[in-house]
């Protein structure tokens, strides 16, 4: 899928250390409105709640994800719950 067909893009575990820095680049490269940080219960930054849209939602509530895709449209995920950075590092 090349740059232009991407329509919205989701980051569950936005709050997370590789979820927020993925979030900033994402929203840099594509633009704030475009990528919808999702966190479970952790506040974000206020970096992070202030450069776009944020939500709160349980991931393994398939509802409640389903209800923020349709509501953002979103055509991308990238899913980042519970991926603790020295592991993710280790074993990407």
């Amino acid at each position: 899928m090349s740059d232009r067909e991407i329509k919205k893009i989701m980051v569950i575990g936005a709050v997370g250390q590789i979820g927020s820095e993925l979030t900033m680049a994402l929203r840099e490269h594509y633009g704030n409105d475009n990528v919808v940080a999702v966190g479970r219960k952790t506040a974000p930054s206020d970096e992070l709640k202030n450069s776009g849209p944020f939500e709160f939602a349980d991931c393994n509530n398939k509802e409640s994800i389903e209800n923020l895709v349709k509501k953002y449209d979103i055509d991308t995920i990238h899913h980042l719950a519970a991926i603790l950075s020295g592991s993710g590092e280790k074993n990407p």
